[in-house]
């Protein structure tokens, strides 16, 4: 019984394998149709949507029907469809019962696609799968037609000369292999069952003792043996436990270590970041996300090219690739018009490497460069403005030196002019190179003020006349608004002089002749308050946002035509915040300025501030 029930199970195992064997076969071959189908539409639908529609209305129509009527035959093509623009068919290679059971929604699909199609379907009452390939035909840039081919999948035979002849052979190898299987196992327990019966023999039989011992002793080598096995195995099996816990736990490490350095890189400054080698993005910091206003999940995993979008970059990263072993500049400087208008980027290119792979990705970084740029060029100004502010009264006095030393000037009176003009121009340079001292210690935080009682009468009367001589030249007049009680100011008497007679010297240098200023002092709380009101040429909109600034100086050619350096404005407005007070400005154009300077008012005691 035994036999037999194993003899079944052996049988049906086989026939269920030979089942299983025969589906895999016929999966793998309808699979294999399929995939050469597609194929073979596709190409087929792709050659035909090359002809012009003329083609199908010339004598070239007769050969595209023959060689199609070929492949109705031997390819499985059931019918092949030319519409024109509109729908119209205008080539029909297809029983019209044919073409009546095909679902109207393929029909339309296939003609508003505007490129190749691929649709499975069952034609109307039957159960026939037809796979149908539709492609636009296109002429001079526009949709001129389309071309529909359907195509059925040949049915599988199970049982076809070939794979009978297989599943044959498949069977001899396995009922061989499951014979050869069994006669060996059946090898290999027989010395264990001779073991087992001479062992039960000796025990029933009651043989002598030392004929036992030796039985045991083989049969306790046997067992030993497997104990030994067992034993290893688990010592094997706890090493293995034990090193997938250490594993783990590095594993956790460098997770808990790659987030840590992802947070790094997103507490940066600057843009980063890191591709693999195929230049497809694996990482990239906050930073450069909110720069390209990307969120993660559409920049991972993506080429670096697409992302970016900047030629410049992509040629950039292209040549360090052909020059990866120069000692060329690794980094450009790039904008991105688009997303950070204005602003300039320092791209530079790194490398990663492992240990034994060489070169793994790259680096890519993105440094805002933009102050850099700005004081570049306010450098790069400063530069222009003071050598040519330093060359004109220099080349003046120089060419007038040279004239009256050579004795090229005999007359007294335009000898005079020279000596005027050598000494004015003179005067201006010193002024000059003083403005740019003070501004420069400003600027470094090494001036110091000398700060003591200053009386604001003897201030006003000392900046009054200052600019009375140039005022007088333009028949200018002067309104002095001052109080009956001067109040007092604890400062540095002589560069409030400096910043004061800057912004009169200006209102009488742009005020036409015979116009008007006004000067008054007044107290408001605790603060001391200077006024100068101009009717003069005015500031622009434009210009006032920038007369503060150093060797600016406006376009206006009533402004261009008198001499300047641009720094008065600049050093009063240092002066003036240096005290702990401010220069407000109001101008409208051929109307006049008007100037306020507001300074805290300081208690002075003697000997102490």
């Amino acid at each position: 019984m035994r036999i037999s029930r194993f003899g079944i199970a052996t049988i049906v195992m086989f026939l269920v394998g030979i089942v299983i064997f025969a589906q895999s076969l016929i999966q793998h071959e309808e699979n294999k149709r399929t995939r050469d189908l597609r194929h073979k539409g596709n190409y087929l639908v792709s050659l035909m949507a090359l002809h012009p529609m003329e083609d199908f209305n010339t004598g070239k129509r007769d050969f595209i029907v023959k060689t199609l009527a070929e492949y109705v035959t031997s390819e499985g093509l059931v019918y092949c469809i030319v519409h024109d623009q509109t729908g119209a068919p205008l080539l029909s290679l297809a029983h019209r019962e044919v073409v009546d059971k095909i679902p109207p929604d393929v029909k339309q699909r296939s003609l508003y696609v505007n490129g190749l199609i691929h649709q499975t379907f069952k034609m109307t009452g039957t159960d026939n799968l037809i796979n149908e390939f539709a492609k636009p035909i296109y002429q001079d840039g526009e949709k001129s037609g389309t071309v529909r081919m359907g195509f059925d999948l040949p049915p599988i035979t199970i049982f076809s000369p070939a794979r009978v002849k297989l599943m044959a052979m498949m069977a001899f190898f396995t009922f061989a292999m499951g014979v050869l299987v069994y006669y060996g196992v059946t090898l290999a327990l027989r010395p264990l069952q001779e073991v087992n019966q001479n062992f039960r023999s000796i025990y029933l039989e009651s043989t002598p003792a030392s004929s036992i011992e030796v039985k045991n002793g083989g049969v306790a080598e046997i067992i030993r043996d497997l104990e030994q096995s067992v034993v290893k195995l688990r010592d094997k099996y706890q090493k293995i436990q034990t090193e997938n816990i250490d594993l783990t736990t590095k594993c956790g490490i460098i997770s808990f270590e790659k987030n840590n350095v992802f947070s790094i890189l997103d507490s940066i400054n600057y843009g980063i970041i890191v591709t693999d080698i195929q230049d497809n993005i694996t990482h990239i910091n906050s930073y450069m996300l909110n720069l390209l206003e990307k969120s993660r999940s559409d920049v991972v995993d993506h080429p670096l090219a697409e992302i970016l979008g900047h030629d410049q970059i992509t040629a950039f990263i292209l040549q360090q690739e052909e020059l990866k072993h120069s000692k060329s500049s690794s980094y450009i400087e790039a904008t991105f018009p688009e997303l950070a208008s204005g602003e300039y980027f320092q791209v530079s290119l790194g490398y990663l490497t492992g240990k034994e792979e060489g070169v793994i990705g790259k680096v890519i970084s993105f440094k805002n460069i933009t102050s850099e740029k700005s004081s570049e060029k306010a450098k790069h100004e400063f530069i222009t403005h003071i050598t040519h502010e330093l060359l004109t009264p220099l080349t003046t006095i120089n060419s007038y030196n040279e004239m009256l030393m050579e004795d090229e000037i005999d007359n007294i009176e335009m000898q005079k002019e020279f000596y005027n003009t050598i000494s004015d121009e003179t005067r201006r340079l010193t002024r000059l190179v003083k403005n740019l001292l003070n501004i420069s210690k400003i600027e470094m935080g090494s001036l110091t003020l000398k700060k003591g009682l200053v009386k604001t009468d003897w201030l006003c009367d000392d900046c009054i006349t200052a600019v009375e001589g140039a005022a007088q030249k333009k028949n200018i007049t002067i309104e002095r608004n001052l109080p009956d009680h001067f109040p007092s100011l604890f400062g540095d008497k002589e560069l409030l002089k400096v910043g004061i007679i800057n912004i009169l010297g200006n209102a009488v240098k742009y005020t036409p002749e015979k116009g008007q200023i006004k000067f008054t002092l007044n107290e408001q709380d605790d603060v001391v308050v200077f006024e100068v009101i101009d009717n003069g040429y005015g500031i622009s909109k434009e210009d006032l946002a920038h007369i503060f600034d150093k060797f600016y100086r406006s376009t206006d050619p009533r402004v261009t035509e008198q001499t300047g350096s641009g720094l008065g404005l600049a050093l009063t407005s240092e002066i003036i915040r240096l005290h702990g007070g401010e220069v407000e400005v109001s101008s409208k154009i051929d109307e006049g300025s008007h100037f306020v300077i507001r300074l805290p008012k300081e208690e002075y005691y003697l000997g102490k501030q």
